[in-house]
């Protein structure tokens, strides 16, 4: 029991280092540092409420809020999956020197940018007060919780994917740049679910990211579980975990 016990404190040593390394390299000599992680999606957001709000005139009440709750969790993914591509190709000479679960260097990244998604979690607090919904802090506390586990387990099994096939083929990490573009426009995070067709919603439905954005929208935004989305996010969260033992085997 104490070996056992010994072996999982290793490994947890291990991912925590890793973890560590991945926010402070990243801010490293930067005057703001982690606080650019919040900077860059209000930033984004203000661009977006601007071409939205002001010239497309969307009728969207409190739209800088409705943004920001699902460009917040976007952001997580979209650089998880953008670090995660290179990180078996750039710590080759690690791999090759020590023996150690080498999806941890996936694991690691995703872990660091969730880190930044808790930084941003006061700004919508904020928000949330202000807004007509209220909150929730029981909707928030079951309903967080959920998503985030099941968004962590569709974005390992997206950068395992991809770092993998990135090590033998490196137009992988350019290819990614323009298929994460296109994600963004096909996923509801600056208009809402409501403005898309009925006839073309089932094919929105098939990226897996809808679900999962729109969850994080009716916790953050309506105070409410959108326990269809949230089911659909859960089926194809347990698809990528079956695919994940099979890529494991391959690290």
């Amino acid at each position: 029991m104490f070996k056992l016990n010994r072996s999982l404190q290793r490994k947890f040593d291990l991912l925590y280092l890793l973890t560590y390394k991945e926010i402070t390299l990243k801010y490293k000599r930067t005057v703001l540092g982690i606080f650019w992680s919040l900077l860059n999606p209000i930033f984004s957001a203000l661009v977006f409420m601007v071409a939205f709000k002001i010239f497309m005139r969307f009728k969207i009440e409190n739209y800088t809020f409705f943004l920001l709750s699902a460009l917040f969790p976007w952001n997580w993914f979209l650089s998880s999956i953008t670090i995660s591509a290179r990180s078996l190709v750039d710590n080759v000479t690690l791999i090759k020197k020590v023996i150690f679960p080498r999806q941890y260097l996936i694991i690691s990244v995703i872990l660091a940018q969730l880190v930044h998604l808790f930084f941003s979690m006061p700004i919508l607090f904020v928000f949330s007060l202000y807004s007509n919904h209220g909150i929730s802090l029981l909707t928030w506390g079951i309903g967080i919780p959920i998503i985030i586990l099941i968004q962590f387990i569709f974005t390992f099994g997206v950068s395992l994917i991809i770092s993998i096939s990135n090590t033998f083929y490196r137009d992988i990490e350019y290819l990614i740049a323009v298929i994460i573009n296109l994600a963004f426009w096909m996923t509801p995070i600056t208009y809402p679910m409501s403005s898309i067709p009925e006839k073309y919603r089932s094919l929105f439905l098939l990226n897996p990211l809808t679900s999962i954005m729109s969850v994080w929208r009716g916790l953050l935004f309506e105070n409410k579980i959108l326990w269809n989305y949230l089911f659909i996010a859960l089926g194809i969260a347990m698809i990528f975990r079956k695919m994940e033992k099979r890529l494991d085997e391959v690290l």
